[in-house]
């Protein structure tokens, strides 16, 4: 039941003009020192705020947004409003959002499942089921806690153009009865 709800999901929003963008591990990558790089399409932080493009900070943060700390994109332009870590930021991921009147870093969390596996091999091969298996579990259920929060979201803005499109349209037939009577029903009712 769960795989045809996402299935038909998916299947919408192919038929909507907004894509919807999955967090794929290999999007991902950690360097030697811990830090966590993400070169995918998501634009949303993990409290699902929308992110600012980048080319739009490099004024005032010109520390952080330069070439260099976007090599992977090519350009400050191509990588959009995606979730980046351009400053090496420990906590991974990260963008700004506009809080209220201000502007604000807040981490994006698209790359989290990296942090939990273990790179210290195990000595001892019944250690090493036991970490896959708790790994493997943490990893999957916050995965699908994630993607459910963002299909909840999508849906809930569906529904809402849904709503809005039939509310325009109930107005237009209002407008046209309403049209129809004062032309060919009100004349037929006269009192002569």
């Amino acid at each position: 039941m769960f795989l045809h709800v996402l299935t038909i999901i998916a299947i919408i929003g192919n038929l909507s003009s907004k894509s919807i963008i999955t967090k794929n591990i290999s999007d991902c990558s950690i360097t030697q020192n811990g830090i966590l790089h993400y070169y995918g399409k998501h634009s949303f932080t993990k409290f699902q705020d929308e992110c600012l493009p980048w080319s739009d900070m490099k004024i005032d943060y010109p520390e952080v947004i330069n070439k260099a700390n976007f090599f992977n994109d090519g350009s400050i332009k191509a990588a959009k409003n995606y979730c980046r870590n351009p400053n090496m930021n420990v906590n991974g991921p990260w963008c700004f959002i506009q809080n209220e009147d201000a502007i604000t870093m807040e981490q994006c969390e698209v790359c989290q499942s990296l942090v939990l596996r273990s790179t210290i091999p195990p000595t001892h091969i019944e250690f090493i089921d036991d970490v896959t298996v708790a790994n493997v579990t943490r990893i999957s259920f916050q995965d699908v806690y994630d993607e459910l929060t963002r299909y909840s979201i999508y849906i809930r803005e569906k529904v809402a153009q849904i709503v809005e499109r039939l509310r325009g349209k109930f107005r237009q037939l209002q407008s046209g009865a309403l049209k129809y009577y004062n032309i060919k029903i009100k004349p037929f009712f006269k009192k002569t």
